[in-house]
């Protein structure tokens, strides 16, 4: 089967401009074509590509600062696990704990205070779980200044003790000496209960 022949001859004919604007108006509609067809598509990847890299270069920047302070952040959790350290051995196990608010109470007696009432309340789990608190219900009556003495010893001692909601009364004269009613909550802090 032979291939019919085209004669472009007439193009000989036709005028120069005109050719010219053929050229131009054949060579837009396949500019336009590729760019609907091609460009356009590619053009959404490319968008939504440079996106994902915005994001991604965020978040190494973010990862970079982090790793920059992790040093530093590691320096002071080894500080506080020392100081965390040091601060339970001065948490003594629950027994020592008793008999330790038992030398407070015959230390007030010593002092010169009248120890009206004494009453050890629940031991309370602290939520950190480091340690518990065994507090106590105290009330004394006695001169300012041996209350004072009580409190600076409670002070030195070298477990964990608290003085809270501290009350003192009005002064009274009995006894050849000025007596103050004290109330206060005495609160030692104990070593948690070993976990089996």
């Amino acid at each position: 089967m032979e291939l019919p022949k085209v004669d472009l001859e007439f193009l000989r004919t036709v005028p120069t401009t005109q050719k010219v604007l053929f050229l131009v108006i054949v060579v837009g509609v396949i500019v336009g074509m590729f760019y609907n067809y091609v460009a356009v598509d590619k053009q959404g990847v490319i968008e939504r590509l440079q996106k994902e890299i915005g994001k991604l270069d965020a978040e190494k920047q973010t990862l970079l600062v982090k790793v920059k302070h992790l040093d530093q952040v590691k320096a002071a959790v080894e500080q506080l696990e020392i100081e965390l350290e040091k601060k339970k051995e001065l948490l003594p196990p629950a027994e020592e704990a008793v008999a330790l608010l038992k030398q407070m109470s015959d230390l007030g007696t010593r002092l010169g205070l009248d120890i009206r009432l004494w009453k050890p309340k629940g031991r309370v789990m602290d939520a950190s779980q480091l340690f518990v608190k065994m507090p106590v219900d105290v009330e004394v009556s006695g001169g300012y200044h041996t209350a004072a003495l009580f409190f600076d010893r409670i002070q030195k001692l070298p477990r964990i003790m608290n003085v809270t909601n501290l009350r003192m009364g009005s002064a009274k004269l009995g006894e050849d000496r000025v007596q103050i009613k004290t109330t206060f909550v005495l609160t030692a802090y104990v070593a948690p209960p070993e976990q089996p």
